[in-house]
Formats: structure tokens, sequence, C-alpha cells
């Protein structure tokens, strides 16, 4: 039997962020393969033509990169052009519907897998170290010591200000796939954790060990430490508002490792300004800050730059993944990345 012809679209920044040794194995073991580059310096029309004349006789189409690295939209007649075609991988938090027909496709009988939940356990772990390193003023006084400096006193935040994790009230803003991990991190640290997520069920929520909130500002307003994971639709969208932002007690840690586009930013930096708040910052709007902007220069502020799950081992990861539902849908085996058409119809195209 014919092995099925998969075809990989990369970057020229692919070898170095997606690529593996384990992914090239996984598509020799089931696949005849081959890959497309899509440089973003070559003109759009031939990107298109290129991928077009490789899904002529395609059964597999996988994207070894964010996203569809700039081929264009997959519409119906596009499709029409690549009758094999049976499987689409790739990685985008389920944003298939902005650049492929998915009714379609999904009329064709293609199957879509979708790996961006691989990479979050990678941005959870590293959540989890920016509360620990804002309670702690960690990077601050690592920064002191390397200057020459000394820290002996503790003067810098006042007496009631949580110093520990431990037994602390905990508020997740969104319980999607990285809350979900962190949530498990903190149970041996037996945190009062509630989650504010109109999509998930109570039920859920307590057999993770935490409780549904129904208020979000209710919740702010109870939470030690807020950390916020919502990723960005247009139902999301300024989210953590001035009320939610101004409900936070008095020196809480606000942590963000999804997008700034969730939280209303004048009230967060009012408050960190007037040095009521810590927080731990991922994500910025825009990206990057000016070099003068306050979450760079505030002392209470640790910022770190897009970080969370941009590591080489989460896109060697999510990437892999792709390869290995590949093998699952050609040997007649369920997908473990299945595309979740409750998420994707947060991104259609209007």
């Amino acid at each position: 039997m014919a092995l099925p012809r998969i075809v990989v679209v990369e970057s020229p920044s692919s070898d170095g962020r997606h690529w593996s040794r384990a992914a090239r194995e996984a598509l020799d073991a089931f696949a005849d393969w081959t890959t497309v580059m899509s440089d973003p310096r070559a003109p759009q029309a031939g990107r298109e033509a290129a991928l077009d004349a490789a899904l002529a006789d395609a059964d597999g189409l996988l994207f070894c990169g964010w996203g569809n690295l700039g081929v264009g939209y997959l519409s119906a007649e596009r499709l029409t052009g690549a009758p094999r075609l049976r499987f689409v991988g790739s990685t985008c938090h389920y944003r298939q519907a902005e650049f492929v027909d998915l009714a379609a496709a999904r009329t064709r009988g293609i199957a879509f897998s979708e790996t961006a939940p691989v990479m979050s356990p990678w941005v959870a772990e590293y959540e989890l170290a920016l509360g620990l390193a804002a309670l702690r003023r960690i990077p601050q006084e690592h920064e002191a010591v390397g200057r020459g400096d000394w820290v002996g006193s503790f003067d810098h935040d006042p007496p009631r200000w949580p110093d520990r994790l431990e037994g602390r009230r905990v508020g997740l803003a969104s319980f999607g796939e990285i809350h979900r991990h962190l949530a498990r991190f903190l149970g041996p640290f037996g945190c009062d954790w509630e989650a504010y997520d109109p999509y998930v069920s109570a039920e859920r929520i307590a057999a993770a060990g935490g409780r549904k909130s129904e208020d979000l500002v209710a919740m702010a307003s109870r939470s030690e430490l807020f950390f916020v994971a919502t990723p960005p639709n247009p139902g999301t969208i300024g989210l953590i508002s001035r009320p939610v932002v101004e409900a936070l007690p008095l020196g809480a840690a606000f942590v963000l490792v999804s997008r700034m586009a969730v939280v209303e930013q004048p009230p967060l930096l009012e408050r960190l300004e007037r040095g009521e708040l810590r927080a731990a910052i991922d994500v910025y709007e825009p990206e990057p800050p000016s070099p003068d902007h306050p979450l760079r220069r505030l002392p209470n502020v640790i910022h770190t730059p897009h970080r969370a799950g941009n590591t080489r081992g989460a896109h060697n990861g999510v990437f892999l993944a792709q390869c290995q539902d590949a093998a699952r849908h050609f040997a007649g085996e369920p997908l473990r990345y299945p595309l979740r058409d409750e998420l994707v119809g947060l991104f259609e195209r209007s």
C-alpha cells in the first residue's frame, strides 16, 4: 500500500524552532513527505502557487510553525485543487477559520488537528514561577546582588502583604488548558482557589480542586494572587476591566501570560504606579513595549519578553504532536488533538 503523501509548510525559522529529530522520525515512519518553503520575503502569489502545486497530490498538510505561515486563505476553490487532501494539522489556538474554508473542508471529510494545547504545561509552569517571583521579589533581589548591592531589609513591602504561596487565596481568570495545568501545580501549596469561566461547569472546576466563580469582580476582590491566561477573542477583549483591577486587594500579585488585549491597561498601570499591587507581565500591547513604558521600569513589576510558551521545547512539541496526530489519522485511529468546534467558532471569518 502506498504511503500517504504529506506536505509540510515551513518558514525560514522552522528549522531552529519547530523541527526536531523526533518529528522527522515520526513522519518517516508512516509517510512520504515533502516540504514547501513559505518565505515572508517572497511574493504572496508565489507562496500560494507553490503550496497549491504541492497539494495537487497530497493526502495531508502540516504547518511547521504558528498559524498558516503566510500561504493565504485556503478557499473552497483552492481546496478543489487538492482532491486527495484528508488531514490538516496546525497550531494557531483554534483560528483555523481565519485561513481555511472549514465548511468546504468538512464537506470533503477533511480532519483537523489543533496542537496548541501541547504548549499549555510550559505556559502554566512559567505562570506559577512568575507568581512566586512576584511574591518574593526574586528578580529584583537577583539584580541588586548582581550589581554589588545587598538586600538586608524587607521594608519594601507592607507587613500584611502576602510573602508566600501556601494557603493563599487565588483567582484564575479562565479555566482552559493552561489553568487546568496551573490548578494541578497549585495542589501541593494548599491554595484556596476559584476560577471564572462562563464556558466551564462548576462540576469540572470542583473536580480539579477549586470552585467556580460567577462574578469576576467579586473573585478579584478575594484574590491575593490573580492569574490571567484568558485567550483573546471578541468576547474577552478588555475582560479584565477597571472594576476588576480596582477590586484587587492591596498587595495582590497580578500575573498575565495570555495577551494584554484582555486587560484594560490604564487602571492596572494606575494601581501599579501607586504601589498598590505587584505584577508579573509576560505580554504587552504594543509588543515590544516602548523603552520607557511603565511596565519596563516600575520596581514592583516583573517583566519578561513573551516567553511563557516561547521555548524550543514547546515549539518542538506542538509540531511533533501534529506529526503524531497525522499518523493516527492515516492509521484509522482517533486524533489526540481534534479541532474543538466551540472554540473555532469564536474566530470564524466575518
